[in-house]
């Protein structure tokens, strides 16, 4: 029958041990015939009369020959995994106001049992971070509460410095310290970075901001540059049109101008040209019709024609009138006969287009049947074709270079109407009269001689008067 154990907990894998010690068990003399329920990975540390200890490592267990013969009087049962820890201490400072907040990471394995057995401690973690805080106490005191950094870093130097933790209990001992500050000048430095991080912001801020106000007074400045520039340039261009539209005006006024002068000269250079061919005559008419129409040349001549047989018939009855009247004076009527004379010498003196002029024997004998007046004037030297040469055309202007175009596109002056009239009548001689006005005007009085006296004037109007 297998006696009850003295102590035992109830712990599997997964349990957080605090003592490696599972079970604690007496042992009679032959109480351990039979194997006991241990697990294979725990030690079984066996205590002997003399106060020593055998331990029996897993899977080492002993036999019963061996329990008998050395008179086991307990049984220890003794967990030999790995169970992590953490714990937190506060650690002096310099300043008794201030303690370092110490976490420690341990991770402890129980390597000899019998020894940890021996020891007697029932607290493993408390035994591991009582050893520390009693080597990082010292250390700690020496630093202010604001350098945790060089603190810990002569704890971890100085624990290290006293051997491996835990190793008078036979224990294996991974651990690491993390020092802190007190949680009161944690938030006191969290505050004082926030200041400076608030601090450091707003002078990034207004730094950057004054670098942003210079580039956007640079951009400014440059936008403003460009403006400019660009209005300066428009400004320019638009000078150069407006100025470039005032010397186009300018130019198409002095053109409009001078066309204008030219166009007044052409006109002038017209009216004197048919005022010329106009004042000469209906030959000169003629003349410049046919230069433009020359198929229009025997009805030129009939016209002529008629106009001279009209022109004649009008003189005859002028010249009856003058001689035949008896309303006036022989002194007054003394200019107008000498005109009359002369007017019907010119037309007994006549040919009409295709009649032989008269020969010598004829010219003397039509002198002879003369009235005695004409008679008179011709023995003094009067001859009716006595008449005043024509006055020569006006030479045109060329001084332009519209009338110059005029007279290259005005046709040539045509020859006159007595050579056309000879080239298509070679028998027909020009009468008086055709190369000149209608009617010979009579030649100017002299100075000397009194002008005539108009009617109702003399020494019978006075007596009348009288």
């Amino acid at each position: 029958m297998v006696r009850a154990t003295d102590w035992e907990q109830p712990a599997d894998r997964h349990t957080k041990l605090v003592d490696p010690v599972i079970t604690v068990r007496q042992l009679a003399r032959f109480d351990f015939t039979r194997k006991p329920p241990t697990r294979i990975d725990h030690a079984l540390v066996f205590s002997t009369p003399r106060g020593s200890y055998d331990c029996y490592l897993p899977p080492m267990r002993p036999s019963r020959s061996e329990i008998a013969a050395k008179r086991y009087t307990a049984v220890y049962e003794v967990d030999m995994g790995v169970h992590p820890v953490q714990a937190g201490l506060t650690l002096p400072s310099e300043n008794d106001a201030f303690e370092f907040e110490a976490v420690v990471d341990l991770s402890w394995q129980v390597v000899q049992p019998d020894r940890f057995v021996a020891s007697g401690h029932r607290d493993v973690p408390r035994l591991l971070v009582g050893e520390l805080e009693q080597a990082a106490r010292p250390v700690a005191r020496r630093f202010p509460i604001a350098d945790s950094a060089h603190a810990e870093q002569d704890i971890l130097a100085a624990v290290s410095a006293r051997g491996s933790l835990g190793a008078t209990a036979g224990l294996k001992v991974l651990w690491t310290v993390r020092l802190r500050r007190d949680q009161e000048n944690v938030n006191h430095q969290r505050r004082m970075q926030a200041i400076n991080h608030q601090a450091d912001e707003q002078i990034l801020t207004q730094h950057r901001g004054m670098e942003l106000d210079d580039e956007l007074d640079r951009r400014s400045r440059h936008q403003d540059a460009l403006q400019m520039g660009r209005a300066l340039a428009y400004g320019r261009q638009e000078q150069e049109l407006v100025l470039q539209q005032q010397r186009w005006q300018h130019e198409r006024a002095v053109l409009d101008s001078r066309q204008a002068v030219e166009l007044q000269q052409l006109q002038t250079e017209k009216i004197a040209f048919y005022q010329w061919h106009l004042r000469q005559g209906g030959v000169h008419a003629w003349a410049l019709r046919l230069a433009e129409h020359p198929e229009d040349s025997l009805l030129a001549i009939n016209s002529m024609r008629e106009d001279q047989l009209r022109l004649i018939q009008a003189q005859m009855d002028l010249v009856r009138q003058l001689l035949g009247g008896d309303g006036a004076e022989s002194y007054e009527l003394e200019g107008p006969k000498q005109l009359a004379l002369r007017a019907l010498s010119e037309i007994l003196s006549q040919r009409l287009p295709g009649i032989a002029a008269p020969g010598p024997a004829e010219s003397a004998q039509s002198f002879e049947e003369q009235q005695p007046e004409e008679k008179d004037q011709l023995s003094r030297g009067f001859h009716p074709h006595d008449v005043p040469a024509e006055p020569p055309a006006p030479t045109p202007l060329v001084d332009t270079p519209a009338a110059a175009a005029f007279l290259v596109d005005t046709p040539p002056a045509p020859p006159p109407a007595t050579s056309q009239a000879r080239s298509a009548f070679p028998d027909w001689q020009p009468p008086p009269g055709y190369d000149s006005a209608p009617v010979a005007q009579a030649p100017p009085f002299p100075t000397d001689a009194p002008p005539p006296e108009s009617p109702g004037s003399g020494p019978e109007s006075e007596a009348d008067s009288r």
